[in-house]
């Protein structure tokens, strides 16, 4: 059930202007998952709209680039006549990151009454009671639940829920897609790859398409991100292993399988010479300038290319090994911090940052996957991507949650340090992994008391 646009989407930016607009503002852009409800304005009882002498001061941050909110901050002027709505921007690296600001802005004192986290860093902000179930706040406002239930995938709505609690209200949402070169595929006589291509098969293309000796022009056939637990874990479902225990509670990297998968990955980098070590590598310029032919990444890697012009490129699952996942997902959303001064306020804002109007500006600046399924049925959403883009929701299916334990922010920088070992050839792969799971179990243990 979609809810119907706003007048002034009228005003909808051609794709030239957003090509523009995005050369301009989505160099930065980072990853993680979408949101349902409509935008009313505050109301006050009857529904009729409340009188108020003074407007309510909301905060609300994000991860994502402050350009993505220009529009609806205008919108805001109109529909949340009573609320002084600013959005701000934590510009970091990861969720790991990310989550750290939060808490620690939080800590010192700043106002923060609505907050986007990703699924990485919700259980964390949950244990430290920086938000508050959005249960009471659903159950009051019907038409908020029922678009929730209606348009929104129940994978990303449960990936939000902690302990059964909805913590936070579905805005957008991420997997790792493999990318490649359509252009050098063609001038190679390569196929494109098929949904259940696998590892053998993925071998054999880099083979053909790579060209590597040492030199300038050196043209890797793949780049991976070689960090991080979403950036890793499409490889490790699709070779059915994980980081850890599906309860996320105990370390499984002594799982065959885990280093079956490493073991393929380094010898992508030291043994083939396939891939690049993925320290400091820029898979975006390098794939744009054609020296790199497949890379993996979400859907909010389109807004560079689409800001340059870059249309020669498709996607399609990672090759497939074992198991019944294809990639990883992870969701965002938005909700409502436990020193909000005015938490019905922060319920409207809350509604109004995941309504249609937000997620197709999300959309066109080649952004993440809106969670609106409304959204990702319109026109616009294929417009702005490649000709395969359908997979993305049709990938939901084929998607297993990127584990996110209370302790995330602490045991992905762990996976990420000895990873760097077996990459750069320091490691092997067995003496990385035994290294790993002893600090790794350490640190769930820990949580366990």
């Amino acid at each position: 059930m979609s809810a119907e646009l706003h007048s002034d989407r009228g005003r909808l930016l051609s794709r030239r202007d957003m090509l523009r607009l995005s050369a301009l503002t989505m160099a930065g852009a980072v990853a993680a998952a979408c949101a349902p409800a409509a935008a009313p304005a505050t109301s006050g009882e009857g529904g009729e709209a409340a009188p108020s002498q003074e407007k309510v001061s909301i905060v609300a941050t994000t991860s994502m680039p402050i350009n993505t909110w220009d529009n609806a901050l205008e919108r805001a002027t109109e529909q949340l006549p009573n609320i002084d709505l600013k959005v701000t921007a934590t510009p970091v690296p990861n969720w790991s990151a990310y989550s750290d600001s939060i808490v620690t802005q939080i800590a010192g004192g700043e106002q923060l009454d609505v907050i986007m986290i990703a699924i990485e860093g919700l259980r964390l902000l949950t244990n430290k009671n920086i938000l508050v179930p959005l249960d009471p706040f659903l159950e009051a406002d019907p038409e908020a639940q029922q678009l929730l239930m209606d348009d929104v995938h129940v994978t990303l709505r449960e990936m939000l829920q902690v302990d059964g609690k909805q913590m936070e209200y579905p805005f957008s949402w991420n997997n790792m897609i493999l990318y490649y070169n359509t252009a050098i595929f063609e001038e190679e006589g390569v196929d494109p790859p098929a949904e259940d291509w696998t590892w053998d098969d993925f071998l054999a293309v880099c083979e053909k398409v790579s060209r590597v000796s040492g030199a300038a022009d050196d043209r890797y056939a793949y780049s991976f991100w070689g960090a991080n637990l979403f950036g890793m874990h499409a490889w490790f479902f699709n070779n059915d292993t994980s980081l850890l225990t599906d309860d996320w509670v105990d370390s499984n990297v002594l799982d065959p399988k885990f280093s079956e998968t490493l073991q393929f990955l380094a010898d992508l980098i030291l043994v083939h010479k396939f891939s690049p070590n993925p320290a400091g590598w820029d898979e975006t310029a390098q794939l744009h300038a054609g020296n790199l032919v497949m890379r993996t990444c979400g859907r909010w890697c389109f807004g560079a290319s689409l800001a340059e012009g870059f249309e020669t490129y498709d996607i399609q699952y990672q090759p497939y090994q074992s198991g019944p996942y294809r990639t990883d997902v992870g969701t965002d959303g938005w909700g409502i911090s436990s020193s909000a001064a005015d938490d019905q306020a922060a319920w409207e804002v809350v509604k109004f940052l995941s309504n249609q109007d937000a997620a197709i500006d999300m959309v066109q600046l080649g952004g993440n996957v809106p969670a609106l399924r409304s959204v990702s049925e319109m026109p616009v959403f294929a417009e702005y991507g490649p000709a395969n883009t359908a997979l993305f929701y049709k990938s939901l299916d084929y998607a297993k949650t990127v584990p996110s334990p209370t302790n995330f922010n602490i045991i992905e920088p762990v996976m990420n340090r000895h990873l760097e070992t077996i990459w750069n050839g320091e490691k092997t792969v067995d003496e990385a992994v035994q290294a790993m799971h002893v600090e790794l179990q350490a640190e769930m243990d820990k949580i366990k008391a």
